[in-house]
């Protein structure tokens, strides 16, 4: 090959190196880095374009007043996160049972992983059905409670939150199955093996082996878990559309966004709402370093 056609050729490796690297590079300055510093400036000005803290003195004045639906969201949000950090310990012993080949395993990860494949439309609107007044939960209800008819329990602020709460607590137990199941998988059997032959029940074989050999996994888990403490929505938009009193953070800033799609940017919404991001982001991070620094220090690191 002569050196004219040999730097042909590398100038058609570069550019070819350069397109493909190009393009994530613009994606994420286009929509990570300018939205996000956009974000940032929005929150520090009003609806004509000067600097203000308006928008933080709107959140102050609204998260002190106790009817205001920001507080009902920060509420449902709180629950439905505290949800969330109560089902995890069981989806981890849910997935050591079925790395544990018990009875019935294989039949069982198909039950438990089948709503996570299935798109969430698809779920939701399986559980209204079931929640709906011809099914046999809301005329249980009905007896139990001595009403008139079944209830609409999706469709009433005595019990929208609380069946939106028992759909998360369904289906929180398959979360993560693979992840898990992997982790596990990863474990040297024959340290198994000798807690076998010593003698150890499965509750110390799970507390005392299996966690601080997957602890990493763990903290990593509980860290990404704070990190979207306030994207907590429990399904609420395909459920109820925020109604009745279940708006989350989430929903909430969503709604907003939707009531004023087609309007003036000049609204001011979206500076307020970027002002909001800020302070989650803000209190996120903080919880979310706070829990990093603490879980490196209940267990030493294991290599295996």
């Amino acid at each position: 090959m002569t050196a004219k056609r040999k730097k042909k050729v590398n100038k058609i490796r570069i550019a070819f190196l350069l397109f493909c690297v190009g393009i994530p590079v613009i994606n994420w300055c286009v929509f990570y880095v300018y939205c996000n510093f956009s974000s940032f400036i929005m929150a520090f000005t009003n609806g004509v374009g000067e600097f203000s803290f308006d928008n933080f003195v709107r959140f102050w004045n609204e998260i002190t007043n106790p009817d205001s639906t920001l507080i009902t969201a920060i509420k449902n949000t709180a629950i439905t996160f505290a949800i969330q950090v109560v089902c995890f310990p069981f989806q981890v012993l849910v997935s050591y049972f079925i790395y544990k080949k018990i009875p019935g395993h294989n039949f069982q990860r198909i039950c438990f992983f089948l709503p996570g494949i299935i798109f969430s439309v698809a779920v939701s609107m399986v559980f209204s059905n079931m929640m709906s007044p011809r099914g046999f939960i809301a005329e249980w209800i009905g007896q139990w409670l001595n009403l008139d008819a079944s209830p609409e329990l999706l469709a009433d602020s005595r019990f929208a939150n609380y069946v939106i709460w028992g759909k998360m607590i369904w289906l929180s137990f398959p979360g993560d199955l693979i992840i898990w199941g992997g982790t596990f998988a990863r474990i040297p059997e024959e340290t198994l093996e000798s807690a076998r032959i010593d003698g150890v029940t499965w509750w110390t074989e799970f507390t005392r082996i299996i966690v601080p050999m997957v602890w990493p996994t763990v903290a990593l888990k509980m860290v990404l878990m704070l990190c979207g403490i306030f994207s907590a929505s429990g399904s609420v938009w395909l459920l109820t559309g925020g109604e009745y009193g279940t708006h989350t953070l989430s929903s909430w800033m969503y709604s907003m966004l939707l009531a004023n799609s087609g309007g003036s940017y000049k609204s001011n919404v979206y500076n307020y709402l970027s002002a909001i991001g800020i302070i989650m982001t803000v209190i996120a991070l903080s919880l979310s370093f706070t829990v990093k620094k603490w879980t490196g220090k209940v267990f030493d690191e294991v290599e295996f």
